[in-house]
């Protein structure tokens, strides 16, 4: 086969194989010139293969192009004579060229037959020189925007296409050796490509079922208990309702005093935290719809290549950034724990003391749910359903969380590798709870030497932005934006260390946290000198941009996803760009105490929202279990679509929230409750009525939980 050796100007040029296309010659040339779009339409329109070199020398003397060298001018017409002697032409290598990415063969109607074996392969593509691979792999280098098109997936019913028997069920070598010949066969005989290497995740047959252990049924009973104390609690207060308050461990139980505060909470009309519990649903949905697209990405879809086309399409681009909206929940967090922390100072001693007081009522608050939602991720979940990809989410989750439980129940799942984690959502637990205990110290300082207060809060500022920066300088992180993409997302964010340590990490969302402890520390001070803000009109006009800064802030990064930042911009991007969003959050916050918009007020007191926000915590724990034992059940490869991708949302945010409010009615109401109770500190009794003023709450800011 006659080959042209590489020419090396400024821009790499690969050798191209004049037997697969001359054209292909040519668009190599027309990108290292980078002609104009109508220039490349002109040359590819053209009649025969002379009028190629006639062309070419029209352009280069129209393009004036100084110093192109005159051999390329022998070397095209010397393609094009060669291709009018009767060499095959084939069409310029597309997107449907490649190998499917991933595959699903029927599983129901494989596991008909009792002897079926049905396995899920991921399997590598040797590296060759044949132009389809070097295309593959050109295409696949875009790795912020491409998936790895050189990594196959498939579920293949083994029976039928390759021979397989149910022998093979246990995995060994002999089954992964069978699968490599059978899938080097079919793939070579439809690309002309082979297999490098192939691995097996596993193998079902018809008569796999997962055993019900000692485990299952310990937890089981124990579920049954919770909800037993419910339904006898509520039973006996349905029955023998109390004439005065009523035992308060019992009603602590009772369905119907939990489902009144889900519906009406803490807050008297007027309270200022109203806004809280809608932005809190706002963000949980934002999330909903970031993670509805990766399930998309993460799944055997049909169309990968919806996934691919969204880093280009303005919309969809603004979910792969919509990640930076959990810094609501960040700010809001550092907001109220600051808040709580100086509101109580004035009529307690805040020493040390109060630090593990503090860690003890938090965990007790947080963990329940937590237990609840975990307890079935490694037990029964599992034995609801079955799929081709059953084992590969929901039962893997089952095996992680059984070894790993222990990282979630000392809330710190996100210093430990994601890959490995029990509830990976769970990572903002973590993260918050490590946020909470600096901001301890720190508040602690402040408490001590009042007059430490701008100094002390102005240092932890600067060198919550520092850090970012100088991590991810030093360690070429990627920037935040882009670290999800389509092979990330195959991958669960596993060995993915920008999302590790930029993402998910404490030092990663300090600045976020800390503004909102600014925030609170701000409004704490305007509280008591009595500043009306809401007559200032700085205040109004920075309360109406901050909605369209913080969505620009979500665009911020855009053409990212089209080129490779340098190390500088992306450390840039990551200390920055997060961090816009949390200052305009927290000016939002500011401007909804005071009532400064009514437009942006009622957009967040409006009263449907309440209960929604106060159930979304029990939303984030509940949400990746619905998306996994959807994805696992299903039998065939997801055909993406902006239709279906809505649907699914929508889908998703509805049974989520379904889902969320037994939990939040057996589970966590009763542990907040039960908090409360315990940890409450003593009021000293007012004497006059409480008025609502601009910018004053009415309500116990201990009725607000410092997290999601």
């Amino acid at each position: 086969m006659m080959m042209l050796l590489e020419w090396k100007p400024e821009r790499y040029v690969r050798t191209v194989d004049i037997g697969v296309c001359y054209r292909c010659l040519l668009i190599s040339v027309i990108r290292i010139q980078d002609f104009p779009v109508r220039d490349v339409r002109l040359l590819l329109n053209c009649g025969d293969c002379s009028s190629y070199c006639v062309s070419m020398v029209r352009l280069l003397v129209v393009q004036s192009m100084i110093g192109f060298p005159k051999m390329w001018l022998l070397l095209l017409c010397a393609v094009s004579v060669f291709a009018q002697n009767g060499t095959e032409l084939r069409e310029v290598f597309d997107y449907q060229s490649m190998p499917a990415l991933s595959e699903l063969d029927d599983f129901d109607k494989c596991l008909k037959d009792p002897e079926a074996v049905y396995c899920i392969v991921d399997m590598e593509l040797l590296e060759d020189d044949t132009p389809l691979y070097q295309y593959i792999k050109n295409f696949s280098s875009l790795y912020y925007r491409n998936y790895k098109h050189s990594k196959l997936h498939r579920g293949v019913c083994g029976t039928q296409h390759c021979g397989l028997n149910f022998t093979h069920a246990n995995v060994t070598d002999l089954t992964v050796d069978t699968l490599r010949e059978c899938f080097n066969a079919s793939i070579h005989k439809g690309y002309g490509l082979q297999v490098e290497s192939l691995s097996v995740r596993y193998c079902k047959t018809q008569k796999d079922r997962l055993p019900i252990d000692w485990l299952d049924i310990i937890i089981g009973l124990l579920i049954l208990l919770v909800l037993f104390v419910n339904l006898g609690c509520s039973a006996y207060y349905f029955f023998w309702p109390p004439q005065e308050r009523g035992n308060r461990y019992l009603l602590a139980f009772c369905i119907q005093k939990n489902w009144k505060a889900l519906k009406y909470g803490g807050s008297a009309d007027g309270g200022i935290f109203k806004c809280f519990q809608a932005l809190r649903f706002y963000t949980m949905a934002m999330i909903l719809g970031l993670h509805s697209m990766i399930f998309i990405g993460y799944g055997y879809t049909e169309n990968p290549e919806f996934i691919e086309n969204s880093y280009d399409d303005f919309f969809k681009s603004l979910l792969f950034n919509a990640r930076i909206i959990v810094q609501i929940f960040f700010v809001m967090g550092g907001f109220l724990m600051a808040y709580k922390m100086l509101t109580y100072a004035e009529t307690h001693e805040f020493s040390l003391k109060t630090v593990p007081m503090a860690i003890v009522n938090r965990w007790l608050r947080l963990m329940p749910a937590v237990l609840v939602v975990m307890g079935l991720a490694m037990t029964w979940v599992p034995h609801l359903g079955s799929g081709p990809m059953w084992d590969a989410v929901v039962k893997r989750e089952r095996d992680i969380c059984r070894m790993n439980w222990w990282q979630l129940v000392i809330l710190m799942p996100n210093v430990f590798p994601f890959e490995n984690l029990c509830l990976p959502q769970a990572w903002y637990l973590g993260t918050d709870t490590q946020l909470f205990l600096m901001t301890m110290v720190v508040m602690l300082i402040i408490w001590r030497w009042p007059r430490s207060g701008v100094p002390v809060l102005s240092v932890v500022m600067v060198v919550s932005l520092l850090i970012p920066f100088l991590q991810s300088y030093f360690m070429d992180l990627l920037p935040i934006r882009v670290s999800i993409f389509p092979e990330s997302i195959r991958n669960i964010f596993g060995f993915n260390y920008t999302f590790y340590h930029a993402y998910v990490s404490a030092q990663g969302n300090w600045a976020g946290y800390h503004l909102g402890v600014l925030t609170a520390w701000f409004y704490h001070r305007a509280q008591n000198n009595k500043w009306n803000l809401g007559e200032s009109w700085l205040l109004k006009a920075l309360f109406f941009i901050s909605i369209p800064i913080a969505f620009g802030t979500v665009l911020m990064g855009w053409d990212l996803h089209h080129r490779e930042a340098t190390a500088f911009e992306s450390a840039i991007f990551n200390a920055l760009n997060q961090n816009f969003f949390a200052f305009a959050i927290c000016i939002f916050i500011i401007g909804c105490f005071y009532k400064c918009n009514k437009i942006y007020v009622s957009s967040v007191e409006w009263g449907p929202l309440q209960p929604l926000g106060r159930m979304s915590y029990c939303a984030m724990l509940v949400h990746a279990t619905v998306l996994r034992t959807y994805g696992g059940q299903m039998r065939r490869s997801f055909y993406a679509t902006d239709y279906t991708a809505i649907m699914l949302y929508a889908g998703i945010v509805c049974t989520t929230y379904l889902a969320s409010l037994p939990l939040h009615l057996f589970v966590e109401a009763p542990a907040c409750a039960l908090q409360k109770i315990w940890f409450s500190p003593k009021r000293v009794p007012r004497e006059e009525k409480m008025t609502v003023k601009p910018g004053v709450s009415n309500v116990s800011v201990s009725t607000v939980s410092t997290h999601i």
